[in-house]
This record gives C-alpha cells, sequence and structure tokens, in this order.
C-alpha cells in the first residue's frame, strides 16, 4: 500500500512538471482527430488515475509509462463522454426507452469493443516503439519510425534522409520484432497496464 502511495505521489509530482507540455500534447492529439478538447475531461482523467495508483498501483511508474497512462486514459475518457452525449441526445428525442435502452446497450458494447481495439493498436505502436529504441541505435529507430508513421517507399525514405542502406536497417529491425517480440508478449503487456482502464 505504501509503494502505491509513492507511485501516486511521484504520478502527481510528474504531472505538476510536465502538466502544460502534456495538455498541447493532447490538444494537438484531439486537432488532428478532429476531436473536441475537454478541460473537464482532461482534470477528470488525470484525477482517476492519480486514485487508480493509490489503489491498486501501476507497473510503469516512469516517465514514459505516466505519460503513456495519460495518453491512453484520457483517449478513452473522450470517447466514454462521446458516446454518453450521443446517446443522451438520442434518449431526448426517442420516447421508447425500452428500446433505447437495449439499442444502448448493443451500441456501447460495439463503441467499447472499437475502444479497446484502438488502444491495443496504439499500445502495440508505442510498445514496438520502445523495443526499437532499446536494442537499436538512433538511425534505425529513426528509419523505423518514419517508415511505420509515415508510409513512405523505401525509395522516398532513402531520397528523404539521405541515409544509405536505408531500406536494409528497416528490414532488419522488422526482422529482428518478428524474432523477439511477440503478440501474446504485447497482450499480457496491455493487460497488466490497461486492462482496468475503463472506469
Amino acid at each position: 500500500m505504501e509503494k502505491n502511495e509513492k507511485q501516486a505521489e511521484k504520478f502527481l509530482q510528474w504531472l505538476n512538471n510536465n502538466y502544460t507540455n502534456q495538455k498541447q500534447k493532447l490538444l494537438a492529439f484531439c486537432n488532428d482527430k478532429k476531436y473536441k478538447f475537454d478541460d473537464d475531461i482532461f482534470s477528470d482523467t488525470f484525477l482517476k488515475i492519480y486514485e487508480k495508483i493509490r489503489a491498486s498501483g501501476i507497473n510503469d511508474d516512469s516517465e514514459k509509462g505516466f505519460e503513456n497512462y495519460l495518453f491512453m486514459a484520457f483517449k478513452q475518457n473522450l470517447h466514454r463522454e462521446k458516446l454518453y452525449a450521443r446517446n443522451l441526445k438520442r434518449d431526448e428525442n426517442n420516447a421508447n426507452i425500452a428500446a433505447l435502452n437495449e439499442m444502448f446497450l448493443n451500441q456501447k458494447l460495439t463503441q467499447e469493443e472499437k475502444l479497446l481495439s484502438d488502444l491495443r493498436k496504439d499500445f502495440t505502436t508505442l510498445y514496438l516503439m520502445q523495443k526499437v529504441e532499446e536494442n537499436f541505435d538512433a538511425e534505425h529507430f529513426y528509419l523505423f519510425r518514419l517508415k511505420t508513421f509515415t508510409g513512405m517507399t523505401y525509395r522516398q525514405l532513402y531520397e528523404h534522409t539521405g541515409i544509405k542502406g536505408a531500406r536494409q536497417k528497416v528490414v532488419a529491425v522488422k526482422n529482428w520484432l518478428k524474432a523477439n517480440v511477440t503478440k501474446q508478449e504485447v497482450d499480457k503487456v496491455f493487460n497488466a497496464l490497461y486492462g482496468n482502464l475503463f472506469f
């Protein structure tokens, strides 16, 4: 319990030192996805994270771990708020409460399944990037990240960076990931970190 308290305080200290930076990153994420940034959701997210860490701790209490947790929780809360608002509006316009309730439950399940799938994809990308960063030099990491996030062809990658052997470096990273990181490993870490994320 004492460890959880220390982790929770460490999270608050990290948030205090990085509040503006994290808010700007989440604002940029919302703008990119055409979501409406909500200060209340932002505040509610880190308060819930704090309480959750106090209650059950967190596996990764590094700065990157806190940042990943905040991003995942904020994104999940945005989707839940959007779903709630959409169904509230529908409720006001539909007198058939029983039919509406059934429709809401079915849609909620579908939305949460989609959200969980999106979160898993985002986490998998972050996890793989972390593994590459830990096991390769900066040039390999840079090329792999550029290839992954831009979808450039290998020719475009070489033309953009001027790095010889760009294709071979990216392929080497991909082969290493296939040989050393399994889906089961990623799923296990994801479930340990975010399995109870749905507040």
